[in-house]
């Protein structure tokens, strides 16, 4: 598979079955720990890896339609994964020629950041919110699954560019 716009599609169905198991009825109760949020793992996997087959205009419509199909604040999260993803798409020069660990470690750090600036941002607009041990759950449990996510993508082929590889917009990364 090779064309951008395959990737963009592979990257979009993904998103929809992430969206489509979440939206299932499987009995969670509102005690329940609250399990990953995916979708920010195969973001942060995908653009460390070739920022070019996530670009913003795609990451905002897969992130809004999932906060408005989970009836989550509208637009929130996706400003927020928007500029972690931003984030780390300026820093993919930086992080390609360190191990996988280190991208691990920057991911999970991007994650629990992530997880603060909207829990930081419902405290500041006075809105519900869920209560901050279960957030800390859903952000640990979304760093845990971050490393199973970005080997799912290198199974995949989403593979980090070679040393003087350009990718498809004709760019370093």
């Amino acid at each position: 598979m090779g064309s951008v716009w395959a990737w963009r599609t592979v990257f979009v169905g993904l998103a929809a079955a992430i969206t489509f198991f979440a939206l299932l009825p499987f009995g969670a109760s509102e005690t329940a720990t609250p399990g990953p949020e995916l979708t920010i793992c195969l973001v942060l996997a995908w653009v460390l890896r070739r920022p070019d087959y996530v670009p913003p205009w795609l990451l905002v419509a897969v992130i809004l339609m999932q906060d408005a199909l989970l009836m989550r604040p509208l637009g929130l999260w996706t400003l927020i994964v928007l500029l972690a993803a931003e984030w780390q798409r300026r820093r993919v020069d930086q992080t390609e020629a360190l191990p996988f660990w280190s991208e691990a470690g920057s991911a999970a750090l991007t994650i629990l950041a992530a997880f603060a600036a909207q829990y930081l941002a419902l405290v500041l607009l006075l809105a519900e919110r869920p209560p901050l041990t279960g957030q800390a759950l859903h952000a640990l449990a979304t760093v845990v699954f971050y490393v199973p996510a970005a080997l799912f993508s290198m199974g995949l082929g989403v593979r980090r560019l070679a040393p003087g590889e350009l990718d498809s917009l004709g760019s370093r990364a």
